[in-house]
């Protein structure tokens, strides 16, 4: 008897986005049956943070749009969570999209600070493209 277990919720979403332009992705973690993911679920100040990671062909990041206060390649303050609609907001100025075109691959991620439990929610190519 075959058998198979996937803990992989990760949907895989492949994303376009414009070098030197604005860029903004909202989107709302459901469960599998359609209702919303309340991520309100503890005490915390700000319980959850979330992270969308781009990376090139050697996986390394060049580039990172985050919740909180990021350093090198990351954006700060470009993604809001919003706990009780479940909604994950990417807004990122244009000067934030200096990245080279071509093609990368990314993960959205949220992170519990509290307990450190991380769940991939989207993962995909990530394209820039140009003029």
């Amino acid at each position: 008897m075959a058998t198979k277990i996937s803990a992989d919720i990760a949907s895989i979403v492949d994303i376009t986005a414009r070098r030197n332009d604005s860029f903004y992705l909202k989107t709302t973690l459901t469960k599998s049956d359609g209702s919303i993911y309340n991520l309100s679920g503890t005490s915390d100040a700000q319980p959850y943070e979330a992270k969308l990671e781009v990376y090139d062909a050697n996986d390394v990041k060049v580039l990172s749009f985050v919740s909180g206060t990021g350093s090198g390649v990351e954006v700060s303050n470009s993604v809001v969570v919003n706990v009780t609609t479940g909604e994950l907001t990417v807004k990122v100025p244009a000067t934030g999209m200096t990245i080279r075109t071509g093609v990368y691959k990314y993960k959205f991620f949220v992170n519990h600070t509290g307990d450190e439990e991380t769940n991939t929610v989207m993962i995909g190519k990530f394209k820039v493209v140009d003029i």
